[in-house]
């Protein structure tokens, strides 16, 4: 038996304008009733929990017996060394551990820009405080070994089954490389229907993994969880569902409507339905939908008193029922509407 048709989202957005390497914001739409809420405490679990990042592991440096050691000449004692080392955010661009090299020699601060790295890793805060010796006739040597996991691993459990020398020093590794991730859901009408909903996720990372990066990441987990419910003989098929506008009676009917049916403040309304050209100065009087959407941000900020404010509502309001200033609708039987002739 074939299932009915499900509403699925179409793509997963993401916010451009403020996206960086440690921050992004991404809309997931449109959703079923109740499904906003699913999606986006499971994305979180997973973004927080089990995107892959890299942590020191062990280290050893010379002349050191264990974490609870002092240094001459070293201002920080190795316990505190050890917590600067934690600080350090990494990247490891291989699937096998690697080893970096610290050779601290003068008095002087070192910092994680000093340390002698592989081209595999890429250190993200080069400004991060290892040490600091103080006396100029002093070196310290020093080995990290950097590799790849996930979450928080303590050093107890990585030292079972490894091999490494007496005086290694192991490290709880948190490998996390998402620092916050925030959600909200949104309501959101498709065509008549207003009880869609809008998924909008905020990430930041590190920076050692770009947030988008981090939502490929935990998607593919999740997929991968889910995978195993459903053996591939026995798949249920949806029954076909055309996709959004491909009713073209239904995209028409939404065309016709009179632009008072949009969610717009009385103002941008007055504007559009009875306002003048900056240019010409003749009546504009914008009646339906689909007179609106075949113009274009330059049309709409040629109106009178029709501010950049205005047009980003009108903008919204467009996008939340799945349309966009500039639209080619030539093609469908849109009503066209005699602008009214002023009064003298």
């Amino acid at each position: 038996m074939k299932l009915k048709p499900f509403t699925l989202p179409e793509k997963l957005d993401l916010d451009s304008g403020s996206a960086s390497d440690s921050y992004g914001r991404f809309t997931l739409a449109p959703l079923e009733k109740g499904w906003g809420a699913t999606m986006g405490n499971s994305l979180r679990r997973a973004l927080l929990s089990s995107v892959q990042g890299a942590a020191i592991t062990e280290l050893r440096i010379d002349g050191v017996a264990h974490e609870f050691s002092t240094i001459d000449d070293v201002v920080e004692d190795v316990t505190e060394i050890v917590l600067n080392l934690k600080k350090l955010r990494l990247r490891l661009w291989s699937e096998t551990p690697k080893m970096c090299h610290l050779h601290a020699s003068g008095k002087r601060e070192f910092l994680a820009r000093d340390l002698t790295v592989p081209p595999e890793i890429v250190i993200a805060n080069p400004d991060q405080r290892l040490l600091t010796i103080s006396d100029s006739k002093r070196s310290i040597d020093m080995e990290l070994l950097v590799e790849n996991g996930r979450g928080y691993v303590k050093a107890e459990r990585l030292k079972k089954n490894r091999t490494a020398p007496e005086t290694t020093i192991f490290l709880d590794a948190f490998f996390s490389p998402v620092k916050r991730v925030n959600f909200w859901v949104e309501s959101m009408r498709v065509l008549d229907r207003t009880d869609f909903e809008r998924l909008v996720l905020e990430v930041w990372t590190d920076g050692t993994v770009r947030p988008d990066e981090a939502m490929i990441q935990s998607g593919t987990i999740l997929k991968n969880h889910m995978a195993v419910l459903v053996p591939a003989e026995k798949e249920p098929e949806f029954i076909a569902e055309e996709k959004l506008y491909q009713d073209r009676d239904k995209l028409v009917e939404l065309l016709n409507q009179s632009i008072e049916e949009l969610e717009l403040s009385n103002r941008a309304l007055n504007c559009l339905m009875k306002g003048k050209s900056k240019t010409t100065g003749e009546r504009i009087s914008i009646q339906t939908i689909g007179d609106l959407v075949q113009r274009n941000e330059k049309d709409m900020l040629d109106i009178e008193n029709f501010g950049r404010k205005s047009l980003e509502e009108l903008k919204k309001v467009l996008e939340d029922v799945g349309l966009s200033l500039g639209m080619d609708v030539s093609s469908l039987p849109i009503i066209e509407h005699e602008p009214e002739k002023e009064k003298e």
